[in-house]
């Protein structure tokens, strides 16, 4: 082969590689509660930041998928576009059908509503009725987000095991829905609760942590960012999945994080850790392994733990204060 057909092939090899790396990437679940709830602001959007949120979405090219749409293609391992996006609505607020639910509709984009049963079955206020959920199921999914919203890690086996079974129950019975998808209450579970809710059958499980969904992803921990009035939509719709394999073992003894050790690919020997309450710090992997002593008492009631690279890929842990 002649020196300017290799050069000329070597360009076209380079070239399709860039076009590769920039086509596919990992998609981004996004998650809302409340909808120009003002009374809530850590947890409310105004309908004119979602309509900003939503305009950068089509401005920029995105791809809004239904989680139906997008879970299809983690299951058939399929290569999924770096500007797809899944949109999710927890806990079963009125406030979205009374103001979020016109926006999607006006911007024709799929959703997936998480509900807490226990809170629509008895009326209590600012949630919806079935009959609402009714006309929103016209436009939406509806997923489980258990029955009475309870800290699940908590809970011995069978209250547990009611909590999601209840939740299914009421929504086939007022709704005629066989739900696929669930959602933890305020993002808590270690690896009894997914194993518990796993054996329902659900098609995949959500949780409320930072990062990317790539056809590599666990479908029973699929990572969801949480939106509000003054999220970086930029930075949240930037990150990436991370395949890690976190210690199994107790890593907390009163209340304390004792140990760090999540194995990663061995390419990396770089990367940054965060303990909630305690910051940001490098830390060095040795063949891809991070393994770190700590004493670290937990400051708060729910503690993230996140290991990220320096092209913005990142893997988390929830550690639930006891």
């Amino acid at each position: 082969m002649k020196r300017s057909t290799k050069i000329v092939l070597f360009i076209v090899i380079f070239i399709l590689l860039l076009l590769s790396h920039r086509v596919y990437g990992d998609a981004n679940i996004l998650v809302f509660h409340r909808f120009n709830d003002p009374r809530y602001p850590s947890t409310n959007i105004s309908n004119q930041r979602l309509r900003e949120v939503f305009d950068y979405l089509k401005d920029n090219n995105y791809r809004v998928l239904s989680l139906e749409e997008l879970v299809n293609q983690v299951e058939g391992g399929k290569p999924i576009s770096n500007k797809t996006v899944a949109l999710t609505i927890d806990d079963g607020y009125e406030s979205f059908y009374e103001n979020g639910l016109e926006i999607f509709k006006e911007y024709n984009y799929p959703f997936t509503i998480f509900i807490n049963t226990k809170a629509i079955n008895y009326n209590y206020g600012d949630f919806l009725t079935w009959e609402q959920l009714g006309e929103i199921s016209r436009y939406g999914s509806i997923g489980s987000h258990s029955y009475g919203h309870k800290h699940l890690t908590r809970l011995p086996l069978e209250e547990l095991r009611d909590e999601v079974k209840k939740s299914i129950d009421d929504i086939y019975q007022n709704l005629g829905i066989e739900t696929e998808f669930f959602s933890y209450p305020y993002g808590e579970y270690n690896s009894r609760v997914k194993e518990v809710v796993k054996g329902f059958g659900f098609r995949a499980i959500f949780n409320q942590n930072l990062g990317g969904v790539s056809e590599q992803s666990d479908l029973f921990d699929l990572d969801r960012v949480a939106i509000g009035e003054n999220s970086n939509l930029e930075l949240n719709l930037s990150y990436r999945y991370l395949k890690a394999k976190w210690l199994e073992q107790e890593v907390v003894q009163d209340n304390k994080l004792k140990k760090v050790e999540v194995k990663i690919s061995p390419e990396i020997t770089k990367a940054q850790l965060y303990v909630s309450g305690y910051g940001w710090r490098r830390v060095e992997l040795e063949e891809g392994v991070l393994s770190l002593d700590l004493d670290l008492p937990l400051r708060y009631s729910r503690n993230r733990i996140f290991l990220k690279t320096y092209d913005n890929r990142i893997s988390s842990q929830i550690i639930v204060k006891y």
